[in-house]
């Protein structure tokens, strides 16, 4: 679990610490100060050897690439992850968490000729018999194509220093080498995403075989009452979740509205991240301020459950709140909330411990 975390480079930040981490954390502000840049910084730290992962953070915000064109008079597909556009600055993520200790990443883009040459690809022969195209024994420089786009992860922690390439060329993308799997699991739920009503039923039959979905029922019947159970239903072969509410007949999940289907993305990821960690973004939406302090109530029960460390950002005031008052009415109080403000070009975080954000809510402060 992480304990603190520092960015720098990043989007818009050029270096901030967040500490005094908790197994719950908000993340308040005004627009524009990078709540969501923090839970995507976080998210490729939790990716530890994964460069591909810096392709994916756009889509959270709702872009897609639908190309990547290696023009040589182009800049590169990772030129709008670092502060202020300067590519020729690093970025460094580094977290201090209670399992690994201090894990260090640092990416940037390799522009230097002299580093370039060292780099060897295989080249693409033909298909193999599964119609797979595979790399031939030859192999050649990166720096015999002018258009080559090369990114460089370096990850270090206190048994592990490597570096592991993404490369763009005129056949397309590369990893050298295939990165590992991550340390632990993580799961980012956009402001305005939700997974896929196949990739939801995968995650509640995985929590099914365990015998854990008894948690999922639990947190939507926050929403939904009458929710008697939740099963799986097969429509044109692919997998969904329909649940039963006493009217005889079974409904699919989208159909009980917006609310409960980001409910049942948020625990059912919660559920598959054991040991990991769970990024919300926007947390409160689709949900009714009425339902907040028992949502809160449930994210620390499951995420204590399950052993998840939750990070979520708001823009509300009822759900900061909610979340306090959940925390202190049900302990332990394993929640803090943290506001990035912006002091003339920098970005800083304010962590509220319980005392301190009591007073501030009884004494009407700003703390969004």
């Amino acid at each position: 679990m992480y304990r603190s975390f520092k960015v720098s480079n990043y989007r818009c930040f050029d270096d901030l610490t967040i500490a005094e981490l908790e197994r719950v954390n908000l993340i308040a502000g005004m627009n524009n100060v990078g709540k969501t840049a923090l839970l995507e910084a976080l998210f490729l730290h939790c990716g530890a050897y994964n460069p591909e992962l810096t392709l994916r953070v756009d889509a959270f915000r709702g872009i897609e690439i639908k190309r990547l064109e290696p023009e040589p008079w182009k800049g590169t597909p990772w030129d709008w992850l670092f502060h202020q556009f300067d590519t020729s600055k690093v970025i460094e993520m580094v977290g201090e968490d209670t399992i690994t200790g201090r894990r260090v990443l640092r990416l940037e883009i390799l522009k230097d000729p002299s580093e370039l040459k060292h780099i060897e690809l295989p080249v693409r022969g033909g298909l193999d018999d599964k119609g797979i195209l595979k790399d031939s024994d030859r192999r050649y420089s990166v720096s015999t194509s002018e258009s080559v786009k090369v990114l460089r992860l370096k990850y270090e922690d206190p048994q592990l220093k490597k570096d592991y390439l993404m490369l763009l060329d005129q056949k397309g993308l590369h990893m050298s080498p295939i990165p590992p799997a991550p340390p632990f699991p993580a799961f980012f739920q956009g402001a305005r995403m939700r997974i896929s009503p196949k990739e939801e039923a995968e995650h509640f039959g995985r929590l099914v075989v365990r015998k854990e979905q008894d948690a999922v029922l639990r947190v939507l019947q926050l929403s939904e009452p009458k929710l008697e159970r939740l099963t799986t239903v097969f429509v044109a072969d692919v997998p969904m979740l329909y649940g039963e509410v006493g009217t005889g007949h079974l409904i699919p999940l989208p159909l009980m509205g917006e609310g409960m289907v980001r409910l049942a993305d948020l625990v059912l990821q919660i559920g598959n991240a054991r040991g990991g960690v769970m990024l919300v973004d926007e947390i409160e939406n689709g949900l009714h301020h009425s339902i907040l302090p028992r949502v809160w109530q449930a994210i620390g029960e499951v995420a204590r459950q399950f052993d998840v460390q939750v990070f979520a950002t708001t823009h509300s005031l009822e759900c900061i709140i909610a979340a306090h008052r959940a925390f202190s009415e049900n302990p332990p109080y394993d929640f803090r909330l943290h506001r990035l403000e912006r002091v003339g070009e920098t970005i800083r975080a304010v962590t509220y411990d319980r005392e301190t954000l009591q007073a501030a809510i009884e004494a009407e402060l700003e703390v969004r």
